[in-house]
């Protein structure tokens, strides 16, 4: 929902945005919304917490506008609720990896192009 309405926003004021997303439908509907207002996007199915994929997004995103100066690096899901004392390691892990692990591979790769 963030992911989707800034890339929306940012479109809406000249940036040329690429959607990636691990869904093809959800990707899809916010290339949809960004081009019904007439707007430049491309959409990259990824899974964010494979550094393959995003050395493959940050790839296609650059031969196609040589750059990039906004990294929008906000995917993510949310798991079930409940007591921290509940909470499974396991859980913790997946979570850990999804929301630091993937923002870090994402910002070195990226970071990594303008050497």
């Amino acid at each position: 929902m963030i992911g989707r309405a800034a890339s929306i926003t940012l479109s809406e004021n000249g940036a040329k945005v690429v959607v990636v997303d691990l869904s093809e439908e959800a990707g899809m509907l916010t290339v949809n919304k960004i081009k019904e207002n007439g707007c430049e996007v491309k959409f990259v199915k990824a899974d964010v917490t494979k550094e393959a994929d995003i050395k493959n997004y940050i790839r296609k995103t650059i031969d196609s506008y040589g750059e990039i100066d906004i990294f929008l690096n906000n995917a993510g899901w949310e798991s079930k609720i409940m007591p921290l004392i509940d909470y499974p390691t396991g859980g913790f892990r997946s979570i850990n990896d999804n929301k630091c692990t993937r923002r870090f591979l994402g910002l070195e790769t990226w970071i990594a192009t303008y050497d």
